[in-house]
């Protein structure tokens, strides 16, 4: 299982797993993520018993953990498929693909707050305003494509990205301007952040940059 290489703890069940099956398995509560192999599924109905017995077992108040949902094309076709799952992969199933789904799908339930704000290492992301603050409140100035950066960078924590990767993610792909862009943008972030945002930018000497998650 490529999570639990990655230092996730799993536990395996299938899908007609009782709820007393649930609770031995997890006996702290809710998982955090969930990760349904629907490759041998005609349909979804697998997916639909699973979120019944998990409100069955933890409650109907309770959010349901997010689900990624290993899929065949046919799936597409079934009407309720959004309402199933939080994100999917289609065959050839890659796991390193698998990991930074679920890692990015933990990261948005952490410290995303009400859909709109980032939170982490430090500072709080405004995304629909395009503004940061410290923790306490106290505004950070950042340009908009400062923001822009420091946002790709935090949402997709724990990856390398080129210099010419994040031009054309923050960027686009239109831009004319020079990978010393990006390094520019970084040097202005580093002045700009508090001391523990600043420890997470990662620079990757001959590569580019990442934020890191390990401190």
């Amino acid at each position: 299982m490529p999570l639990t290489s990655a230092g996730f703890m799993t536990c395996s069940l299938p899908f007609n797993a009782t709820a007393a099956e649930l609770c031995q398995a997890f006996p702290h509560g809710m998982p955090d993520l969930v990760v349904a192999d629907m490759g041998g599924s005609v349909d979804l109905f697998a997916l639909r018993h699973h979120r019944q017995v998990m409100k069955d077992t933890w409650g109907e108040t309770l959010p349901l953990p997010p689900l990624v949902a290993l899929l065949s094309r046919s799936h597409f076709y079934e009407p309720d498929l959004r309402l199933l799952i939080d994100d999917f992969l289609l065959p050839p199933y890659d796991p390193e693909e698998l990991k930074h789904r679920a890692s990015l799908l933990l990261f948005r339930r952490r410290f995303i707050e009400q859909g709109d704000t980032l939170v982490f290492a430090g500072i709080r992301l405004f995304l629909s305003l395009g503004r940061a603050t410290t923790l306490t409140g106290d505004p950070i100035d950042l340009t908009r494509r400062e923001f822009d950066l420091l946002r790709f960078l935090m949402s997709h924590r724990g990856r390398g990205f080129t210099r010419l990767q994040l031009l054309n993610h923050v960027w686009g792909m239109d831009y004319e301007g020079g990978e010393r862009t990006v390094d520019i943008h970084i040097r202005r972030l580093r002045t700009k952040l508090p001391p523990e945002t600043v420890k997470c930018l990662d620079t990757r000497r001959g590569y580019g940059y990442g934020f890191r998650v390990d401190l």
